[in-house]
């Protein structure tokens, strides 16, 4: 009996003592598997408008680095003396980082002048200067680093001004700067060109010398392309075009706007494909009266724009330039037709007058429409200062020579 129960209490100890092992085990693979760190130092002090560089914290999850899985909390504003506490957590882990603002900065940058300035768009921005010394004493001015201060849009900007000690330690103060819009700015002008019908040369329509030099071959095209390409041309959006006539934004002398009028399939079969192949973006004003629902899913391409150009208004009617109807439209007709050819196109950014024509009742339907710019058939370049919804195209004809195109879109 007293065997029996001796060899009960050892079988009981070695389960134990086996129960205490995996546990330690567990333990052990725990800690070493799941684990929280910071980058960098517990407790940081840095001077008022010192810059705080996050360090972040890294982390293991099962063996594997979920540093990216860390969630921070907190943040540090070196505009205001105090203590803020930086959280890093993850799978019920999670520390604490101290970071100390004192009340004077180190190194300390003074600005002459006044802190806030306004200025007009295309201006050359004054600097009234400024002076810095670190925590010895030592100039060191010369060695501040500024901002750009070349500004390209209008609205509320800062000019920012670091500066450097041999410790490394960092002060960064702003100054802000209004700047104002301006549409009399000088620029070379923006060209919004207009094509029409694209072909294949190989296989030319029967009515290519019939539609008044609108057509180009898809090979000229593709040669134009090419060249804006290589000279580095910026493609603007409609709303940056708007910016840019108001005197808001300063575009890149080299932009241009590529229009392509009517929606006709000659341009979505041969015009798109060179569109796509050259990655450049353009505008399809679509009539879309004509098929405009079908052709809008059809050729739906990341590099076109749907816009209008009209629903059922390229039509005659009207008694001004070459007699479109919208110049004699009513205005409830004239509304519903335009939130139409929107809701078909998907965007209501730009318009095109069919036939170029309008009048005031005209551009009038358009502002209420909504339309951020609108175009004619005037000739000439868009500038600041130009009405955003009557704004000239140049025209791009068939059989025009790369050296022709060239000389009429260059700055």
């Amino acid at each position: 009996m007293k065997r029996k129960v001796k060899k009960y209490k050892l079988a009981a100890a070695a389960a134990a003592f086996l129960v205490t092992a995996v546990t330690a085990c567990l333990v052990f693979y725990y800690s070493t598997q799941h684990s929280l760190a910071l980058n960098g130092d517990q407790e940081i002090t840095i001077g008022l408008y010192g810059v705080y560089e996050e360090k972040g914290a890294r982390a293991s999850l099962g063996g594997k680095d979920a540093s990216d899985q860390v969630k921070t909390e907190g943040e540090v504003d070196s505009s205001k003396p105090g203590e803020y506490i930086i959280k890093y957590s993850i799978e019920g882990m999670s520390l604490e980082r101290k970071v100390t603002v004192l009340d004077k900065m180190n190194p300390e940058i003074t600005l002459k002048g006044e802190e806030e300035m306004t200025m007009k768009l295309g201006e050359r921005f004054s600097e009234p200067g400024w002076e810095a010394r670190d925590s010895s004493g030592r100039d060191i001015t010369a060695e501040v680093e500024v901002s750009d201060t070349d500004f390209k849009k209008a609205g509320e900007h800062f000019v920012e001004y670091t500066a450097r000690d041999s410790s490394g330690n960092r002060t960064m103060i702003r100054r802000k700067v209004e700047v104002e819009p301006n549409p009399g700015l000088d620029s070379p002008g923006l060209p919004i060109c207009m094509y029409h019908y694209v072909y294949n040369k190989e296989d030319p329509p029967e009515d290519l010398n019939k539609r008044y030099g609108n057509y180009i071959s898809s090979a000229d095209l593709e040669e134009e392309l090419k060249w804006l390409n290589e000279e580095g041309y910026y493609y603007p959006t409609w709303q940056e075009v708007r910016d840019y006539v108001d005197g808001k934004l300063i575009l890149p002398d080299k932009s241009i706007v590529l229009c392509f009028d009517d929606g006709a399939l000659s341009f979505l079969e041969n015009g798109i494909p060179v569109l796509e192949a050259q990655k450049v973006p353009a505008t399809c004003f679509m009539i879309t009266s004509s098929d405009g629902e079908n052709k809008v899913s059809k050729y739906r391409s990341s590099y076109v724009d749907y816009e209008s150009h009209s629903h059922n208004m390229h039509r005659a009617g009207g008694n001004i330039g070459h007699g479109g109807i919208f110049t004699a439209i009513s205005r409830e007709e004239g509304l519903a037709d335009l939130k139409e050819s929107i809701r078909i196109c998907g965007s209501g950014d730009a318009f095109a007058y069919p036939f170029g024509d309008y009048n005031d009742s005209s551009r009038s339907m358009v502002e209420e429409a909504g339309f951020l710019c609108a175009v004619t058939t005037q000739y000439g370049k868009a500038e600041p200062g130009d009405d955003p919804l009557l704004l000239p195209r140049v025209r791009m004809v068939m059989g025009q020579s790369l050296e022709k195109f060239k000389s009429a879109v260059e700055p």
